[in-house]
C-alpha cells in the first residue's frame, strides 16, 4: 500500500479533533496545533482553512463531510453527529470496491468461525446498505466462490488465533485416523493454514519436538496454558509451503525398488518431477500451472511435458490422478510408481467389486 499524503495524514488529524467528545468545537488554533504536533511540521491557519474546504466540497475525495463552524462555542463541529471519514469518507467505486470484498466474506460467514466475525460481515453490510442509493443493485451475489462447509474444529478458530497472537502455548486432546487413538498435545502454534477445504495448526510440538501440522477436524476441547512459549527461529513460516502442493507427507512408496524407510518418508526432500500432460489438457495447464515451480516444454503433437520442483504429497499425487489419462508421471521413478499402486489398488477393488 502506498504512503498516504501529508494532506490525507491532515485530514485524518482534523477528523479525530471532530470527533472527539471529550473536547468539542475545536478552534482554528486547536486544529492547526493538533496537525503540527503530530505530523512534526508547521502549518498555517490557511493551510488548515483549504483542508477543511476540500473535506467540505472536493468530490474526488469524496467525504463531502458536513463541517460546521459554531459563532457561539468559536469552533468548528460535524452537522452529523455519526459522520466520521474513517467510516463514510469513501467514494462510490470504493464502496463497490467493498461490496465485491464483503460479497467474499459472506461467503465465508457460513463457516460460523467464532460470532465476533459473523457481527463484524453484518455491520459491514448495514453500513453498505446506508451508503448505496436505492437505484444501485447489491453485488453481494456478483461472486460466487466454491462453497464453505462447516468442517468440525472451526469452533476452535478464535481460541487458536489468539494462541498465535498473543504467543500463549496450548493444550488439546489429538484424535488420529490412522491409528484410531486419542492424544494429549502440547503445541506452540505459529499460524492456521489452510489446505484443499481442511484447516490445519502449524505450530511446535512437545511430543515430537519438532513443527507438525494439527488438522483442527481432530482437535478436542483446546486450553491455553501457563507455559513459557516455544518461538521459531529456525523455520521460514513465510515460504514453508510454497514447495508443496498440499501439506500431507507421502506414506507408502517405494524409491530404487524398495521400501522408504521413515526417515525418507519424512524429509522435505525437493524432487524434480516431470509429468506429461495431453493436447487436450495443454491449455488449462498453460493457463493454470499445476505450481509456481511449473516449467513446460511443448512438444510438436500439441502435447507438453511440464518440469515441477517440488516436495511430494499425497495431494499432489491426488491431483495427477484427477486427471485421468491427460496426465502421467515421467519421473522420478519411485513417484510413477506410487501412482502405478494407486491405480492397480483401486482397479482390484472395481474388479472384486468391493464397492
Amino acid at each position: 500500500m502506498p504512503p498516504k499524503s501529508e494532506a490525507v495524514l491532515r485530514y485524518e488529524v482534523i477528523d479525530r479533533c471532530l470527533t472527539n467528545i471529550y473536547k468539542r468545537y475545536p478552534s482554528m488554533e486547536d486544529l492547526q496545533y493538533k496537525c503540527e504536533r503530530e505530523l512534526k511540521r508547521s502549518y498555517t491557519a490557511h493551510t488548515i482553512q483549504r483542508d477543511i474546504s476540500a473535506m467540505k466540497f472536493d468530490e474526488k475525495l469524496g467525504y463531502m463531510a458536513p463541517i460546521k463552524f459554531s459563532k457561539q462555542n468559536n469552533g468548528y463541529y460535524y452537522d452529523d453527529p455519526n459522520y466520521t471519514i474513517r467510516t463514510f469518507g469513501i467514494n462510490d467505486k470504493e464502496i463497490e470496491a467493498i461490496e465485491l470484498a464483503a460479497g467474499v466474506l459472506q461467503h465465508f460467514k457460513g463457516i460460523k468461525v467464532n460470532d465476533t466475525y459473523n457481527h463484524a460481515v453484518d455491520k459491514l453490510f448495514s453500513a453498505l446498505d446506508i451508503k448505496k442509493s436505492s437505484k444501485e443493485e447489491s453485488l453481494e451475489h456478483a461472486i460466487q466462490p466454491e462453497e464453505s462447509m462447516y468442517m468440525r474444529g472451526m469452533e476452535h478458530f478464535e481460541t487458536l488465533i489468539n494462541s498465535i497472537k498473543k504467543r500463549i502455548p496450548v493444550s488439546f486432546i489429538h484424535y488420529s485416523y490412522e491409528r484410531k487413538f486419542f492424544k494429549t498435545i502440547i503445541a506452540h502454534p505459529y499460524l492456521l493454514k489452510e489446505s484443499n477445504k481442511r484447516w490445519y495448526l502449524v505450530g511446535y510440538s512437545e511430543e515430537h519436538q519438532e513443527i507438525r501440522y494439527f488438522g483442527l477436524d481432530r482437535i478436542y476441547d483446546p486450553i491455553l496454558i501457563d507455559k513459557a512459549f516455544v518461538l521459531n527461529e529456525k523455520t521460514d513460516l513465510r515460504n514453508l509451503f510454497n514447495n508443496k502442493i498440499g501439506i500431507n507427507k507421502i506414506r507408502a512408496a517405494k524409491k530404487n525398488n524398495r521400501s522408504l524407510t521413515e526417515d525418507e518418508i519424512d524429509s522435505e526432500k525437493l524432487e524434480d518431477i516431470r509429468i506429461w500432460v495431453s493436447k487436450e489438457m495443454a491449455n488449462y495447464i498453460k493457463s493454470m500451472p499445476l505450481h509456481s515451480s511449473q516449467v513446460i516444454r511443448e512438444k510438436e503433437e500439441g502435447d507438453l511435458v511440464i518440469d515441477l520442483k517440488l516436495v511430494p504429497t499425497t495431494e499432489l499425487v491426488s491431483l495427477i490422478l484427477s486427471y485421468g489419462q491427460n496426465m502421467c508421471v515421467m519421473r522420478p521413478v519411485w513417484l510413477k510408481i506410487q501412482i502405478i499402486n494407486e491405480l492397480q489398488h483401486l482397479f482390484e477393488q472395481y474388479k472384486q467389486g468391493l464397492f
